[in-house]
């Protein structure tokens, strides 16, 4: 803590007392065990997900989308057996489309090429 309070000074002539920092590694060590356990369930999931896309990727695709419109296989209708036959069709005919929503990977390329704190501060400002 001492040393990185001396770092910070260094850097930008800022006096931040070792306290500060002894507090946010003890919350940052917690956080990082909790980070650790949660990436290995998200590794979980992203094989299992990339199994299965895998071994039928218009399955994969039908069932993310009965998922997104709250439809049960189980019980479905026939008007929307055909929409989910259609909308796969029209899916796979665009050979560069993604599962997801544009929307999505566009904040997800953003936030990971600009950091958090830029994009929610340009977001907040088009809001305005």
């Amino acid at each position: 803590a001492q040393k990185m309070e001396d770092m910070t000074f260094l850097y930008h002539e800022t006096r931040v007392p070792k306290k500060h920092y002894k507090e946010k590694l003890s919350v940052a060590v917690e956080e990082m065990i909790e980070s650790g356990v949660e990436m290995n369930l998200i590794a979980t999931y992203y094989r299992t997900l990339e199994e299965l896309k895998k071994q039928n990727a218009k399955w994969f695709f039908q069932a993310l989308l009965c998922l997104e419109v709250g439809v049960k296989p189980s019980t479905i209708k026939p008007s929307e057996y055909q929409a989910l036959e259609l909308t796969y069709a029209k899916f796979a005919q665009i050979k560069k489309a993604k599962a997801m929503a544009s929307d999505w990977l566009d904040t997800f390329e953003n936030i990971e090429k600009n950091g958090a704190f830029y994009t929610i501060e340009s977001e907040e400002k088009d809001n305005e």
